[in-house]
């Protein structure tokens, strides 16, 4: 009866993060290998939100040869299907009606990178938002030399600030060495490159579909409101 059922919290893809839920099912099996001297274990559940009903399964393992710097096991856990650890913001349904047909491609591109950040491919998220910044600056600034002279370009037309520039140069610096250099993003980064890219993009192609609607709003508010009667 699910009175009984045990209760762990996890993440819920429809609620957009952790949980209570009911554990289902589960199986738990562990495994040692005493002539290699490791040891492990996994447990598989299928979970049930308290809250909205989604239903999930959740990979949960550790080996012993994976520690940290105290030395215990790191704990794994994978949630199927794999779902990011934020969800997106209310406004990303709307990128593309924003977009024109040759810039389609950002719509599809956004949704990979929060894909990726569900299976905790950080380096391709990262990638794919360093693409984004990219190609988001030099449809602004005009493809007109290196990164950094587009910001100062797209700064002088009052398009971002002096602190912007700081803060995007960063964002493709990440992302660069993400791709050129090696380095493996943590999730702290990650968050925060994404916080950068989504901020540019609500501001190149929401906000400016939103000032549209409202004016077009205003206006047609403007003519259906009665005029002051002219004084004699």
């Amino acid at each position: 009866m699910a009175g009984e059922d045990k209760i762990a919290t996890s993440y819920c893809r429809d609620c957009g993060g952790d949980r209570r839920h009911s554990v289902r099912k589960s199986l738990d099996r562990g495994w040692d290998n005493e002539d290699a001297g490791i040891n492990g274990h996994d447990t598989w559940e299928i979970l049930e939100c308290m809250g909205c009903g989604n239903v999930s399964f959740a990979h949960t393992h550790w080996f012993s040869e994976d520690t940290d710097d105290t030395g215990r096991p790191i704990i794994n856990r994978h949630v199927y299907p794999p779902s990011p650890r934020r969800a997106k913001p209310e406004w990303a349904n709307e990128l593309w009606a924003g977009l024109t047909r040759e810039t389609m491609w950002l719509e599809k591109l956004y949704s990979d990178i929060y894909t990726a950040l569900g299976m905790s491919s950080f380096g391709l998220a990262t990638m794919g938002m360093r693409a984004i910044v990219d190609f988001v600056v030099t449809s602004q600034a005009g493809d007109i030399g290196p990164f950094g002279q587009k910001l100062d370009t797209m700064r002088k037309k009052g398009l971002i600030s002096e602190l912007q520039v700081d803060i995007l140069g960063a964002a493709f610096d990440v992302g660069s060495a993400a791709i050129h250099r090696g380095f493996s993003p943590r999730w702290k980064d990650v968050e925060s490159l994404l916080d950068i890219t989504e901020a540019l993009l609500r501001r190149v192609y929401i906000d400016p579909m939103h000032e549209r609607e409202h004016a077009r709003a205003a206006a047609s508010l403007t003519a259906r409101t009665p005029k002051r009667p002219k004084r004699e």
